[in-house]
């Protein structure tokens, strides 16, 4: 069957019927095609393109696409969510959202739950809630878990190390003003204590001085007596009147 031509009713009718998400496991990555249900994908597959693509197909190119399919993958969980969590089927459907992303049918990968693991064995993500998936069923689904994208990049970890000096030198500082602190505190009872001894000693002095001054002011009382000292009493000579003793 010829291809309509393009701008033509029939392909404008085609691409509205395409437009928007279809299911992922009609979409050939090999062909980049995406068709609508089971019978075009089945008729696709059996076309002569498609079987001569996949004749030249080689074990390189399936390890590029699932290169080019993690990055992109961790690319977007590092935009769009940094290291913070989100559950890994939200992830995913938020994933294939865009249309021309590679699909996991091309990948190495034949599921959601073995990607995960690998990602997670390769220290490029944390799967958290693997024991309570655990205890509630046999198999684990990775799906029901909640991820997060361990960041390694030189910048991360140089801004990471930066912090950490930080915080130990503020800890430090820290520590070294407590202990000036408690040095202060230890020097403010010494001069206390010794004040006090002090004061003890000058009262003392005082009290002793106060003791000596009281015994200076004691009043010392003399009994002295006088006694009259009698005077010789003289003659005196009668003078005659006419002037002859």
């Amino acid at each position: 069957m010829a291809k309509p031509e393009v701008g033509s009713a029939s392909y404008l009718n085609k691409q509205m019927k395409i437009r928007g998400l279809q299911k992922l496991k009609f979409y050939c990555q090999l062909c980049e095609k995406q068709c609508r249900d089971d019978n075009g994908f089945k008729l696709h597959i059996k076309s002569p393109h498609h079987l001569k693509k996949i004749s030249t197909v080689t074990k390189k190119d399936i390890e590029g696409f699932s290169k080019s399919f993690e990055e992109s993958f961790l690319k977007l969980l590092r935009n769009n969510h940094g290291e913070k969590k989100i559950s890994a089927n939200k992830f995913y459907n938020e994933f294939i959202q865009d249309k021309h992303h590679i699909h996991m049918n091309a990948t190495e990968f034949t599921s959601l739950n073995k990607f995960l693991q690998h990602l997670s064995k390769t220290g490029k993500i944390r799967v958290h809630g693997i024991d309570e998936l655990a205890t509630n069923s046999d198999r684990i689904d990775l799906g029901q878990a909640m991820i997060s994208y361990i960041d390694n990049s030189y910048e991360t970890l140089l801004r990471k190390e930066r912090l950490d000096e930080l915080i130990q030198n503020k800890k430090l500082e820290q520590n070294l003003a407590q202990k000036v602190l408690m040095k202060q505190i230890a020097e403010g009872i010494d001069n206390a204590k010794s004040g006090e001894d002090t004061q003890e000693s000058t009262e003392t002095i005082i009290s002793n001085e106060d003791q000596d001054t009281n015994m200076e002011c004691v009043p010392i009382t003399f009994n002295i007596k006088t006694k009259k000292v009698n005077k010789p009493k003289t003659k005196k000579s009668k003078k005659n009147v006419f002037g002859k003793k």
